[in-house]
């Protein structure tokens, strides 16, 4: 499995990358995963990850609206593994910063020693 991540040259509220998993392996050799977004707001703790969802219901009265995963481990842990993974290949925000140029801020592509 790699993970790609791209930071924002500008903060967009509280996003401040994007990240894809591509499987490397096995069935899902050459598929990707997309859709998580990295957040940092000081107030959760900082950094975390949103994970591929929709929503769901909220069709009929008084029903709610409620996220719909693309992701579901068998371990809720392992959502926390791969959270980390997703922030370590983050490295930290960078936004605001007119200097640096689109390819400055490449996409990162890493295989985590897992």
């Amino acid at each position: 499995m790699k993970i790609k991540v791209e930071k924002f040259l500008l903060k967009q509220g509280n996003r401040v990358g994007k990240a894809a998993v591509e499987f490397t392996d096995g069935v899902l050799k050459g598929f990707h995963l997309v859709g998580f977004t990295i957040c940092d707001d000081p107030a959760k703790g900082g950094l975390f990850v949103l994970f591929p969802a929709t929503t769901a219901g909220g069709k009929r009265e008084g029903e709610k609206e409620r996220p719909y995963f693309f992701l579901r481990p068998s371990d809720p842990a392992l959502l926390d593994d791969l959270q980390q993974l997703i922030l370590d290949e983050f490295e930290g925000p960078v936004f605001n910063t007119p200097r640096l140029a689109r390819a400055d801020v490449a996409k990162v592509e890493i295989v985590p020693s897992v």
